[in-house]
């Protein structure tokens, strides 16, 4: 799943948004791309799980389809 994080503008950004997706789901394999502003995550979990983690930590992320 991807998703479009238009407020991620930092590696401080990225780092947070890489630490509520691991805390809700250690297993989970995770590429940042900070430039294009899109997370890509692979997990059995659903995505809206993911949605509000990241929010949880102060970012607005969409589901890209």
């Amino acid at each position: 799943m991807e998703f479009t994080v238009p407020d991620m503008s930092c590696g401080g950004c990225a780092n947070a948004i890489t630490r509520a997706v691991t805390s809700l789901d250690p297993a989970a394999k995770l590429e940042v791309d900070l430039p294009v502003k899109i997370v890509k995550v692979t997990s059995t979990l659903a995505p809206a799980q993911f949605i509000e983690a990241i929010e949880a930590a102060g970012f607005h992320p969409s589901l890209r389809t």
